[in-house]
């Protein structure tokens, strides 16, 4: 075997696997591709179904929060006033619906506190004073608030009658 025999069959394993390397290379990239690919698809999903379901749960909170204010009133009012109270309770129970299907548990169970002392309160009316009802519901407010990009909140909610 000569010397120049020798550098030809170095030269054919080189060549080989050269050419092996780019082959894989290549294909690695493709692969890279199609899974980077369906990754960026999948994530996309996730933020779309995620941007989704904020909005609904904004939606619910926003006529869940007016809704609410049905069961506030003045210091000394009375909580019937006549007007409209068959609208106004069938659009609280709407709204309730609503929220208990789109919203998390830390506000639901906020707005089960304020529900549940409105209940006492029908129940026995000198039961609940009137400043643990409306800091009840400003604790609901808040976590509406928390739940919809506001994580660390400080807003105090103040409720306003005129």
């Amino acid at each position: 075997m000569s010397f120049q025999d020798l550098l030809s069959i170095a030269g054919s394993v080189l060549l080989a696997l050269g050419g092996g390397s780019v082959l894989v290379f290549a294909l690695a990239k493709w692969l890279g591709g199609v899974w980077a690919g369906r990754i960026l698809e999948a994530e996309k999903a996730r933020l779309v179904r995620e941007q989704e379901l904020l909005v609904r749960r904004r939606n619910a909170y926003a006529k869940l929060a007016v809704a609410l204010r049905v069961f506030l009133r003045h210091e000394g009012d009375g909580w019937d006033d006549g007007k409209d109270t068959d609208a106004r309770t069938s659009r609280f129970h709407e709204a309730y619906d609503e929220a208990a299907l789109w919203a998390p548990d830390e506000v639901m169970n906020a707005i089960g506190e304020f529900l549940d002392l409105i209940k006492q309160m029908q129940q026995e009316p000198s039961s609940v004073s009137q400043s643990a009802l409306l800091e009840s519901y400003a604790d609901c407010i808040a976590s509406m608030r928390r739940d919809c990009g506001f994580p660390a909140t400080k807003f105090n909610y103040r409720i306003v009658h005129f």
